[in-house]
């Protein structure tokens, strides 16, 4: 590894919104720690005080309380975008859960063909 180069144990998706918003939010670890995100906010990264990883901050436009991802198993999955006023993928009903990921599922297919 270079010295140029940095190791990340995770990464987080974080909106916008929340950044230039200038307010504390919390920024939560796989393992359950939470780190408190400060304004300004000036790293790329956080490290969790609980577990010690190293969270590279992936910024997203605006607020859009989840992107489209995919599981370790290659399925379509949505995953949380940290410091969102939206709710929680996990929050969410799960008819709607179930119709997103239909669609993304619909839409992968059509394009494979």
């Amino acid at each position: 590894m270079t010295r140029t180069q940095k190791k990340y144990d995770l990464y987080s998706f974080v909106a916008r919104a929340a950044l230039e918003k200038g307010e504390p939010f919390p920024l939560k670890c796989n393992c359950g720690g939470v780190v408190t995100i400060m304004p300004p906010f000036q790293d790329e990264y956080v490290v969790c005080p609980v577990c010690e990883s190293k969270i590279r901050m992936l910024v997203i436009e605006g607020d859009p309380g989840y992107i489209i991802g995919r599981n370790s198993g290659g399925e379509p999955t949505l995953l949380p975008v940290q410091g969102s006023k939206k709710p929680h993928p996990d929050k969410l009903p799960i008819e709607e859960r179930e119709a997103i990921l239909t669609e993304i599922k619909a839409k992968l297919l059509k394009e494979k063909k």
